[in-house]
């Protein structure tokens, strides 16, 4: 009997390591797959397309594993919201803004997004509380990424850079707004159920941007644009997402967030292994703080009770594109 129960110990071990390393080393390519997607595509078609097919996978899944989907119009309507604002938004922004940065850069600072959450969920009666780790981490934060942001952009590019870290953060505020507004309405919902309503409705509204910016419904298609959609559906929304939810079901919720510490890691190497970016003493000083700043908040919520987010980036729901 024990050695069953240790052989059935050591196998969950096993499998939540692999969910791990899927989740951390796959959303942290998924900056690349983005770049390379909206070199050939327009990004909100691509961001619209790849949600809408993500969605419709995820919501098979769940019907499959018999998850029950929401039957008032008034749950629809906070899972339409929140969808929009968590995926539309902030997904939405992080594909047209990668056009125009580092996709290392564009990484470290989407990691601003956990840290106003935490602010985010100190508002209201039923918030938590914001102490003193908290606002150590969101200062540190800012600070970085003012590190992050280099003058000679507008010798070299003009305003489009500025204006790309602007986009981001505003994606990373509605990330976070959402996010807290999930937890707060949303918590009876399966996350399969969120996930699937969630990329469904970001991504028919990114299509219905994509149709009014362009009025062409359709762009041409290379093996190559191809290549980027089906990599971020199957395996940057559909495995990686799976994996996350074993994570969170079955790892300390301290422990399963370390993740968002490595994405940017891998992002910032394959941006300089693929794509010869530059790593500059500007993004190993940002990214060194913007760590410090993930640190103290971590700490800070290390042993509250941690619900699955309804968001990321790469991802579906989680804090990456």
């Amino acid at each position: 009997m024990n050695v069953s129960a240790d052989a059935e110990g050591a196998g969950r071990r096993t499998r939540i390591w692999i969910a791990y390393t899927t989740v951390s080393i796959v959303w942290g390519s998924t900056y690349l797959a983005i770049r390379i997607g909206v070199t050939e595509l327009p990004p909100f078609w691509m961001a619209g397309v790849r949600l809408v097919a993500a969605g419709i996978i995820l919501a098979g899944i769940a019907l499959w594993r018999g998850n029950r989907f929401p039957r008032t119009l008034r749950m629809w309507g906070w899972l339409s919201l929140t969808g929009i604002l968590i995926l539309g938004v902030a997904i939405g922004g992080m594909f047209w803004a990668i056009q125009h940065l580092d996709t290392g850069l564009a990484a470290l600072l989407t990691c601003f997004s956990p840290l106003l959450m935490a602010l985010y969920g100190s508002i209201g009666a039923e918030g938590d509380r914001l102490d003193r780790s908290i606002i150590f981490g969101l200062l540190t934060a800012l600070a970085g990424i003012a590190v992050l942001v280099d003058p000679r952009w507008s010798q070299e590019g003009g305003s489009m850079p500025f204006i790309a870290v602007a986009v981001i953060m505003v994606g990373a505020n509605a990330w976070s707004g959402g996010s807290v507004l999930s937890k707060r309405r949303l918590n009876e919902v399966p996350p399969l159920v969120s996930a699937s309503i969630h990329s469904l409705t970001g991504g028919l509204f990114l299509l219905l941007i994509d149709l009014l910016v362009r009025h062409d419904p359709l762009p041409h298609l290379t093996a190559r644009a191809w290549g980027s959609i089906l990599y971020l559906v199957i395996f940057g929304s559909v495995l990686a997402y799976s994996a996350y939810i074993y994570l969170v079901k079955y790892m300390p919720p301290a422990k399963a967030g370390t993740f968002t510490f490595i994405n940017p890691v891998v992002a910032v190497f394959l941006g300089w292994l693929v794509l010869n970016e530059e790593l500059s003493w500007r993004l190993l000083v940002g990214g060194i703080m913007i760590f410090v700043a993930l640190l103290a908040v971590r700490r800070s919520q290390t042993g509250r009770r941690v619900p699955v987010p309804m968001s990321g980036p790469g991802r579906v729901n989680s804090n990456s594109p």
